[in-house]
């Protein structure tokens, strides 16, 4: 059988809409989420921050 890989963008894109700002601790949460459901990767934005660098800092530490 094949196998179907899930890639995500939700940190990428998501913050593309207006009104949309995702926190360090949402980022955090959406990368843990996205991997329990199995998501094999995941986009994350440009480092536009010193929060959003330490959060993908954190993403990538814990593996997600």
């Amino acid at each position: 059988p094949r196998k179907i890989r899930v890639l995500d963008s939700t940190l990428r894109e998501g913050e593309q809409h207006p009104g949309v700002s995702f926190t360090s601790k949402q980022r955090i949460q959406i990368a843990w989420m996205l991997d329990y459901f199995g998501v094999d990767q995941i986009e994350i934005s440009p480092v536009v921050s010193k929060d959003h660098q330490e959060a993908t800092k954190t993403i990538i530490k814990q593996g997600l």
